[in-house]
């Protein structure tokens, strides 16, 4: 089917001054898969039993979790790299910046050239609320 998109208008002032509408795509959730439908779908590929998989996935997330709490970065594989960035209130010394003003401000994650080939093959679906609407029964993917 493709990753999903909608539309939002943005006002704003050109270099002129005159006020204008630009409308941009803006992603739409699809579906999410669990733990359960990834092991679903890897029993369907593979000899392991659905148990072995789940387990195998649990043990990964409780990993990369104390890797990245540790300060770590973890790639995964083909899709990419996991790690947490920091961020402080600016100082006008860098001395100033002690351990107890830095903050974890987000989960970072860096594609591979491999998945961002990926990404740039991807095909998109038009998932808008009001476009579904106004085509009924006539709206296809």
């Amino acid at each position: 089917m493709g990753k999903r998109y909608g539309t939002w208008k943005r006002k704003f002032k050109d270099a002129s001054g005159e006020e204008k509408e630009l409308y941009y795509a803006c992603s739409r959730r699809g579906n999410v898969t669990d733990f359960d439908g990834l092991a679903e779908i890897i029993t369907e590929i593979s000899s392991l039993s659905k148990g072995d998989i789940l387990s195998s996935l649990t043990n990964i997330e409780q990993v990369m979790l104390w890797k990245l709490i540790d300060g770590d970065s973890v790639r995964f594989g083909d899709i990419g790299t996991f790690s947490i960035a920091v961020t402080s209130d600016g100082f006008e010394n860098p001395e100033d910046i002690t351990p107890d003003k830095v903050r974890a401000t987000k989960i970072v994650f860096t594609p591979t050239k491999k998945f961002n080939k990926l990404l740039l093959e991807m095909k998109f679906t038009n998932y808008d609320k009001r476009l579904r609407k106004a085509l009924g029964k006539r709206y296809s993917k």
